[in-house]
């Protein structure tokens, strides 16, 4: 990742003053105030975005809220494999309820699998905005990322709380291995790493975070503008806390699919199965976990 000339000679400053701020356009695009805000987001790999006004948030934190309760019939939502279902996760505080898009439907309320839509559409519109700012030609957005561009690839709506009673961490240091992130931050704790130091990311209310991760970093390494995948962890939770709890959609490919990177003429520059991507991520972090 290339240094971010506002932070390079300030270790003290907020991130508060310096994280760009965008907003989504009832055409459904992404605009940021400035080009050279977009720059800053670009490079960070993280933003805050405008909470759209038809995003019924609260319904779904409160949804989030109620699974909690040891009773919550949600709770008994079984696993299906490592990533979904509701879920204690080893070495880290968080416990969440994970879904991914074809299963919204069969275990979450109307209201809530309607919401995991409407993130669709600005996961949708984020990448787009990402691949319009790369060069990469439009006909080729669709191949590059999976399908998900239009609607297709693959999509978690996670709810989360962290758990006291685990003297862990939050959540350890890692990059997110898919697209985009979109995070619903109740209370303080997200920290980024921007030249070798994590630093806080302020909660704004009003607004929601955004963070870039691998899978989109892999598509745009050849392009006129790639993004980066930005490091950040999740500081431990105390029991003396207010409760913290978090909505987290995680924009995906097919994870049975393949990624494609081009650059800015078309020009097919290499390409990788998201298994195989994925799994290097994941040798990757497990090895800096061990050192």
């Amino acid at each position: 990742m290339r240094s971010v000339p506002v932070l390079r000679d300030s270790r003290e400053i907020s991130l508060e003053t310096v994280l760009p701020v965008a907003s989504i356009s009832s055409e459904q695009h992404l605009a940021f105030t400035s080009d050279a805000d977009l720059e800053i987001a670009w490079d960070l790999g993280l933003f805050y975005l405008k909470t759209p006004d038809e995003l019924d948030l609260e319904s779904a934190r409160q949804f989030g809220k109620e699974l909690i309760a040891t009773d919550s019939s949600y709770r008994q939502v079984p696993q299906y494999g490592e990533l979904e279902g509701f879920i204690a996760l080893e070495n880290n505080q968080q416990t969440k309820l994970a879904l991914r898009r074809e299963r919204w439907d069969q275990h979450y309320p109307e209201h809530i699998a309607a919401f995991g839509r409407q993130l669709d559409a600005i996961g949708i519109a984020i990448i787009r905005k990402v691949f319009c700012r790369s060069g990469i030609p439009e006909a080729l957005w669709d191949r590059a990322s999976g399908g998900y561009a239009s609607g297709g690839g693959d999509a978690f709506l996670n709810f989360v709380h962290y758990d006291t009673r685990t003297p862990d961490w939050g959540l350890r240091p890692h990059t997110d291995y898919g697209f985009v992130t979109i995070l619903d931050a109740s209370a303080p704790g997200l920290q980024i790493e921007i030249n070798g130091e994590f630093k806080d990311v302020p909660v704004l209310p009003g607004h929601l975070i955004i963070n870039f991760g691998e899978a989109l970093n892999f598509i745009t390494a050849h392009s006129d503008r790639a993004v980066s995948a930005v490091t950040h962890r999740v500081v431990s939770q105390r029991s003396s806390d207010p409760v913290r709890h978090g909505i987290v959609y995680f924009a995906n490919p097919d994870l049975d699919g393949m990624l494609w990177q081009f650059n800015a003429s078309g020009e097919e520059q290499g390409s990788s199965s998201v298994e195989n991507l994925f799994a290097q991520l994941e040798s990757r972090l497990t090895e800096t976990r061990q050192s």
